[in-house]
């Protein structure tokens, strides 16, 4: 697993006129702002906004905005397409998230300065300001990746959107929003230590002696230092229960106080249960039906080594016991209770690992050399070599080609979904027969480098980063059947990290940024 650094983006609107302003002579609820000369044509009270000429904001005016009471009018072609408050107006050639090509643009709002330009500035999606509204949004205009994706109304920095439309911190569950939490996950200041990175990766040292991220050891294998780490690192969930790990914490002189955890959720009842502590930093989780295999760091002082091991706990609850020393995470996969594992590409034993849910169980190598990308499929275990996909019984080993080079993908019936990456920018979703054979484009996924391909049901997962955000992820999901646009479940600008931070149920996706663990419900795919 390789170190990733990610930084908060979030996008804000400020609307400033630099012209004066002609607003209507009459009380007359039914007309409207006249444009003037100015920027930012002001609405008056009636249906219809007009937008001003000057192409320094709002270029010349488009479609006349369904404002309703709106304060800001529509713009045409300029760089900032503001709509009404209804969100009906044209947003023209915008660069605000959302605004798309001649799309909807972004809502205005009452409270948006106007004129001058001076006074508080309002930037939708923080708390309590308006949210940043949903709706559908056209992307990769001229390209095969071209589609209509559905935004939620959405908020930053861990808000919610409220029914009144605006920002407020998500309530805790059970409630009846579309967001919130079920764990804070990271004491605050002064019980328990300090909350630092969420970064999820591992350091290296150079052949040199020095620190370098990346870097390798003297004898060619990468010596990995411990980083600062709290909170979730890890999500994962069965049909009924949801699990996670939180590191631990550290005291004011960076000693671990050995309180990593692995946490369990029951959709059900609402209740939170610890079924194992005093785990040494807990960096990633995946169950069978029977254990939860957990990954540790071992919680060394920072810039130290690590002391990687993969440990098991029964669900139930119970003590962890050594699975592997010296294991670090690269894919996991289940079979009911057996368990199937590889690790991580710079370790010197890249076998693919097997275990069995009896007690007196040990790891055995399944498959000799590095693997990655296991995913179970009825009585076959699929993984990958490189980007060749390979097929082998679960029962015994006996590996075959499939005669498909693939890079993240799922099994579904009789065929194999695969993300593509379009030159130029855009993600497609791919389908080749199990047999092997032709690669078909099967959906469009937007502008986005897809990242990671998951599924449940009918319903699959995307992770993603956005093609002109580097440093954000976000995640959509839609349907093998239908015609139904994806929807984006997290957009960027929530300063989610991704990787291993989120896992979905039947009826709700959990995912974390690091310090809280939230509950999204799905609607049916």
């Amino acid at each position: 697993m390789k170190i990733r650094r990610f930084s908060f983006w979030a996008a804000a609107i400020v609307v400033g006129c630099n012209g004066k302003l002609t607003a209507p002579d009459t009380e007359d609820p039914n007309s409207a702002g006249a444009g003037g000369q100015s920027d930012v044509g002001v609405a008056g009270r009636g249906d219809t906004a007009a937008a001003g000429h000057r192409p320094s904001t709002g270029g010349h005016a488009g479609a006349t905005g369904v404002g309703g009471h709106a304060a800001v009018g529509a713009a045409g072609h300029g760089n900032i397409g503001v709509a009404g408050n209804h969100a009906g107006g044209t947003g023209g050639h915008s660069h605000i998230p959302d605004a798309g090509s001649g799309g909807v643009g972004v809502a205005g709002w009452r409270n948006i300065p106007i004129g001058s330009g001076s006074g508080p500035v309002v930037t939708p999606g923080t708390q309590g300001q308006p949210c940043i509204p949903g709706g559908l949004v056209t992307e990769a205009a001229g390209s095969p990746a071209k589609t209509q994706i559905e935004n939620l109304p959405r908020c930053y920095e861990g808000l919610s959107c409220n029914s009144d439309s605006k920002c407020v911190p998500t309530p805790d569950c059970p409630q009846n929003g579309l967001l919130c939490v079920v764990r804070h996950a990271v004491p605050e200041s002064g019980e328990g230590g300090a909350g630092g990175s969420t970064d999820q990766g591992w350091a290296g040292l150079d052949s040199g002696g020095g620190s370098s991220p990346l870097a390798t050891g003297g004898s060619g294998q990468r010596i990995y230092l411990s980083t600062e780490k709290s909170g979730v690192t890890a999500i994962t969930a069965s049909e009924s229960r949801v699990y996670w790990v939180e590191y631990g914490t550290r005291d004011a002189l960076g000693n671990y106080q050995h309180d990593g955890a692995l946490l369990a959720y029951s959709p059900d009842d609402g209740t939170t249960t610890v079924i194992a502590s005093g785990l040494e930093g807990p960096t990633a989780v995946e169950i069978t039906t029977s254990h939860a295999y957990v990954y540790v760091d071992g919680a060394q002082p920072i810039d130290t080594p690590i002391r990687p091991r993969l440990l098991r706990v029964p669900l139930t609850g119970g003590s962890a016991e050594l699975v592997q020393d010296g294991a670090i995470p690269a894919s996991f996969a289940a079979d009911g209770g057996r368990a199937f594992w590889s690790a991580e590409d710079t370790q010197q034993d890249q076998n693919l690992y097997s275990m069995t849910s009896d007690t007196t169980a040990v790891p055995t190598a399944f498959v000799s050399g590095y693997s990655s990308g296991l995913t179970v499929d009825g009585s076959d275990l699929y993984y990958r070599v490189g980007s060749a996909l390979m097929r082998s019984p679960i029962e015994s080993a006996a590996p075959v080609s499939v005669n498909v080079s693939i890079r993240e993908y799922v099994l579904r019936d009789d065929s194999i979904y695969g993300l593509e990456s379009i030159n130029g920018g855009g993600a497609m979703l791919s389908r080749t027969p199990k047999t092997g054979g032709e690669t078909l484009r099967v959906r469009a996924l937007g502008y986005s480098y897809p990242l990671k391909l998951r599924r449940l049901g009918d319903r699959y997962f995307v992770e993603a980063q956005p093609t002109d955000s580097p440093s954000q992820r976000q995640l959509l999901s839609a349907s093998f059947v239908g015609n139904a646009p994806p929807v984006r479940l997290i957009g960027a600008g929530r300063g989610w990290p991704g990787d291993r931070l989120w896992a979905a149920t039947a009826n709700a996706l959990y995912w974390s940024e690091g310090r809280t663990l939230y509950k999204q419900p799905l609607t049916a795919p």
